[in-house]
Formats: structure tokens, sequence, C-alpha cells
């Protein structure tokens, strides 16, 4: 008997920022995870791209959008990455991992990769430049409990950013008797 299955998967694509509106140049945009696919995913991947520059930054945040607002304020937020004035980052809570950039590339862009088990525990991971992420990844990059991811934009340059979640379940299951 020869069985297969395909495991599904839930694509967020944040929307585009708006404009800045005031001087201190930030513009935000929101978007909910799926709570379905964050309960049965295994396989997690952000993609971030954007027009690097020395003097901008682009910030993708992930964590629990406690009162439901729709909006992740910055003390709901658990992980962030992204790309600050010539470096990208990682960072949750008080762990900051940050690769820096000699000429910042542009297109640029950052794939964060993660395999996580059946409770959430990511297990095995990549994320591009960051060539000091430990084989064990920390748990501070996934978590089951996250409902919302923000994007953040702050500086000056072309704007110009993508960012997408990717959430999947198991890709495929195959049993041969």
């Amino acid at each position: 008997m020869i069985a297969a299955g395909a495991g599904s998967a839930a694509v967020v694509v944040l929307p585009e920022v708006p404009a800045a509106a005031f001087a201190d140049t930030e513009s935000v945009t929101n978007e909910a995870l799926p709570a379905s696919a964050m309960a049965s995913a295994r396989m997690v991947r952000c993609m971030v791209e954007l027009a690097a520059s020395a003097s901008n930054c682009v910030e993708v945040a992930f964590g629990r959008d406690a009162d439901e607002d729709g909006a992740l304020a910055g003390d709901e937020v658990a992980m962030r990455l992204g790309w600050d004035a010539g470096a990208w980052f990682l960072e949750g809570g008080t762990n900051r991992l940050e690769a820096a950039v000699a000429e910042p590339p542009t297109p640029a862009r950052l794939e964060l990769l993660l395999r996580v088990d059946e409770r959430g525990a990511p297990v095995a991971g990549s994320c591009g430049a960051f060539t000091n992420l430990p084989a064990q990844p920390p748990a501070w990059l996934f978590s089951r409990e996250w409902n919302a991811v923000r994007l953040s934009v702050r500086g000056f340059g072309p704007r110009d950013e993508s960012v997408s979640v990717r959430l999947d379940a198991d890709a495929s299951v195959m049993i041969l008797r």
C-alpha cells in the first residue's frame, strides 16, 4: 500500500507600508497570523526584501496581539528581524544577533527558515548572513502563541519593502507496505 498526502500551507503577505505621517519617518503595517496554520506549522519561512542603505531600518516583528486591537504594540513583540542602518539583526528579549554588511546590497534579501517540532520548538534553521546562528536555534525564534506580524519602516531612501511569511505543515507523508 502506498499513501501520500500533502500538508497545508498559509502564506501571509504584509500590505504595503503607508507613507510616513510624521517627521520621524516611521510607518507601520500589521497583519494577523492564521491560528490554524500557527498551530500546525512545522516549517516557517520569513522573507524580507528591501532597498538597503546605511540610513534606513526595516523591521519585521512577531508576537501576540494580546488586546486584539489589530496592531502589535511594542510590549507585545517577542521577536524581531530585519535591517538596521547597515546590519541585519535578529532579536528576541535580551538576545540580539547582528550580521554587519560591508556594502549594503540592493536589493537586499533576508530569509529565515525554521523547522519546528510538534510543540513549536525550533529544531533546525538558517537565516541568510547569520553565520553565528547556533546549530540548535534559540527558542525565542518561534512560538505557536504568536498571532500577529508587524512591518515597521524608518529612515530615508527608496521604499520598496516586501515581507512574506509562509507556514507549512509537514510537506508530505509516505507510507510503503
